[in-house]
């Protein structure tokens, strides 16, 4: 009997989660003023979006949904299945974020106020009818400065297989470095977006984005020499980042990086392969 209690739940925890959005990504875009400010949304099965709201709490408000631009309904979106959706900030932002991410479309994007947001903003889901959080990024109540998750002119994407608690769990999200999109885009004649900060990715499947057999060693680097192997052939983009977030090395390699030039210090590695990234915390002494 134990035993079908035990199945019975999983089954319900289950079924719970079907059918509502998840928060997937923030963006805090690196051209001027910010933009685009972008959140994706994944349809986890058949979602109706006219039961949900997206709320905004900024700085150091103690309120949700402060002000005409603090909520925005998602009725528009009526009915989506197993697809992402975007909400962008207004004022034009549309064009530029399809700029930059060509899957960001008039027919699956809002243009709301509701993501004029900083890097130290809060975001979340709710249930419309009855105000129960479905999903949230940011600690209530918190300002992001200065944690572990603010996202100044940066980006934040779940991980795979994380799904939504009604609360912000951080070990569900990868968190990248304040400033590290600083100077990316097409808006500052460099790559676009897309290929610096990729969105669409999420998955419920742990790790169907992740490179094959990815290794980062040694780590601590003590020598000079990092190397980087997974079960491809394929060469690798290698960005580094400091601790605030300044891109201070970006490399092609099969195998070997010299870090050589680099302090004692922490840092942050993104590594792109065959269009899938990872990212590692590495240290050098």
């Amino acid at each position: 009997m134990k035993k079908l209690y035990s199945l019975f739940f999983a089954v319900l925890s289950v079924s719970a989660f079907a059918q509502v959005p998840v928060l997937t990504a923030v963006l805090d875009g690196p051209c001027t003023g910010g933009i685009p400010k972008v959140l994706e949304i994944y349809a986890n099965g058949a979602v109706d979006f006219s039961q949900f709201t997206v709320q905004n709490q900024t700085n150091a408000n103690t309120d949700w949904a402060v002000g005409t631009s603090g909520s925005q309904d998602l009725s528009s979106f009526g009915i989506r299945t197993n697809e992402f959706v975007y909400i962008v900030m207004t004022n034009g932002n549309l064009a530029l974020a399809t700029a930059e991410y060509p899957a960001i479309t008039a027919a699956n994007s809002i243009e709301s106020g509701v993501m004029n947001l900083n890097g130290d903003d809060r975001i979340r889901i709710i249930n419309t009818a009855t105000s129960v959080v479905i999903d949230q990024f940011g600690v209530s109540d918190v300002d992001g400065t200065g944690t572990t998750w603010e996202w100044l002119d940066s980006y934040a994407v779940r991980n795979d297989g994380s799904i939504p608690t009604g609360t912000f769990n951080e070990a569900s999200w990868t968190f990248f470095p304040i400033n590290s999109l600083d100077g990316t885009g097409l808006c500052n004649t460099a790559e676009q977006l897309n290929t610096a900060a990729p969105l669409g990715q999420y998955s419920l499947s742990v790790a169907q984005h992740a490179i094959p057999g990815l290794k980062v060693y040694p780590n601590p680097v003590t020598n000079g020499t990092l190397y980087i192997d997974s079960n491809s052939a394929s060469t690798k983009t290698v960005v580094i980042y400091d601790v605030v977030g300044k891109q201070v090395l970006k490399t092609t390699t099969a195998s070997a990086v010299n870090v050589a030039n680099l302090s004692g210090g922490v840092y942050v590695v993104k590594i792109t392969e065959e269009g899938k990234t990872a990212t590692r915390k590495l240290v050098i002494r």
